[in-house]
């Protein structure tokens, strides 16, 4: 492996998308964002990413009063195509599998 290749990702196509995010791990991956080099947007495509690698679907039980909100997200189409397929195979809806993904990479970052 070239040693370019084990430090940059190559570019990959990316797709506009609104995801409903739960206010409370959403304002986590902010703080992430002060610690490393990286966006929001990268967080995520990392978590997704992790999540359809793991298939740790490991459903919660949303707090009553959580608030969500819509963030626009440029997510990699491998990311996309990982979500579709991880949809289909359980039955669980994009919205909840990307907070989902963020849940288990927060968690799995503080370990």
């Amino acid at each position: 492996m070239k040693y370019i290749d084990r430090y940059f990702s190559r570019r990959e196509a990316k797709s506009r998308r609104n995801y409903e995010i739960e206010d409370l791990i959403y304002t986590e991956l902010e703080g992430l964002t002060k610690i490393y080099d990286a966006s929001t947007g990268d967080l995520i495509n990392a978590a997704i990413r992790f999540l359809v690698e793991t298939e740790d679907i490991a459903n919660y039980v949303k707090d009553p009063g959580e608030i969500t909100v819509t963030h626009t997200i440029m997510v990699k189409q491998s990311n996309l195509i990982g979500l579709e397929e991880l949809k289909a195979k359980y039955d669980i809806s994009i919205y909840k599998l990307v907070n989902i993904a963020i849940r288990n990479f927060l968690r799995d970052s503080k370990e």
